[in-house]
């Protein structure tokens, strides 16, 4: 279980490892390059396929690829409606693959958290009068500091350190 976690672990190091250039680029330019977004997915899919054959379990895979192709679909009906990047769209495909191997809660948490700092970030702005409403926000960078938090809670639970029930 351990070594088929570490595998399917590779492409969240990859994003762990991408995430300060995302940051950095995402802040300065408003755009997340798709020489650091894109490599994320056969890196996922690689270590999971690698991981599914040491434990005989191809479920978890599916399910993560399910859950990222949902999470693309509803992001680009929000690119064509609303007015997330086709860059936010694809790094949220690449965390929601990355976390849902290992919970199909994760990715949902990990969204919820980088909307939550984005918005109290946004908030704080505005009462101090550093932006408008009109104003485009990067969001990258909070959609991976949600994927981080979110990730490392959950190799934690996944590895046996965090219990989630330790609060009942």
């Amino acid at each position: 279980m351990v070594l088929s976690g570490i595998f399917a672990s590779l492409g969240a190091i990859y994003i762990f490892v991408v995430s300060w250039p995302l940051s950095v680029i995402d802040i300065r330019e408003h755009r997340l390059p798709n020489k650091f977004v894109l490599p994320a997915f056969p890196i996922i899919i690689l270590g999971f396929l690698v991981a599914s054959a040491l434990q005989n379990s191809w479920q978890q895979t599916l399910h993560a690829l399910t859950a990222s192709s949902l999470a693309f679909a509803i992001g680009l009906l929000i690119n064509r409606y609303g007015s997330l990047g086709m860059g936010d769209v694809k790094l949220l495909a690449a965390t929601t693959l990355s976390l849902a191997w290992f919970n199909l809660f994760a990715p949902m948490l990990a969204l919820a958290m980088g909307l939550v700092a984005a918005a109290t970030v946004i908030l704080i702005l505005l009462a101090a009068g550093r932006t408008t409403l009109s104003q485009s926000i990067a969001l990258g960078p909070y959609l991976l500091l949600g994927f981080v938090v979110t990730q490392i809670l959950t190799w934690s639970w996944y590895f046996g350190g965090f219990d989630p029930y330790f609060f009942r």
